[in-house]
């Protein structure tokens, strides 16, 4: 069985988030990583034609307007709003994974913190 999968690496998103209300002041980009995973090849693989795949284009834009007025205070509830948004959009058979990487202000953490979510690939 042959199966496909679309990466969105590094979505680079300003958004207001932290726990302390100081934090959520100014906005802070986080890093979005999305895996969608197709029960079956999209048809453009042979097609090569925009209309027989999934247009990530599309996602992006309304992930971003989805979050653009919003303000969270954990990590763990803005994967799963943006999980949410992008599994409404997605065929009813994908699965989806998100990863958010944000960077807090702690001493010694020069990697960021990195929280995932999503149906199981």
């Amino acid at each position: 069985m042959t199966t496909a999968c679309l990466i969105l690496n590094g979505l680079q998103l300003d958004i207001y988030l932290g726990w302390p209300k100081t934090e959520r002041l100014e906005r802070q980009v986080v890093s979005v990583d999305i895996t969608i995973e197709f029960d079956r090849p999209p048809e453009a693989c042979v097609t090569d034609r925009l209309k027989d795949t999934f247009c990530y284009d599309e996602l992006v834009c309304l992930l971003k307007e989805k979050i653009a007025a919003r303000s969270f205070k954990l990590i763990e509830h803005f994967t799963h709003e943006i999980y949410q948004a992008a599994k409404e959009f997605l065929p009813e058979n994908a699965r989806l994974r998100v990863c958010v990487t944000k960077k807090p202000a702690i001493e010694n953490l020069s990697g960021g913190v990195r929280f995932c979510y999503g149906d199981e690939l």
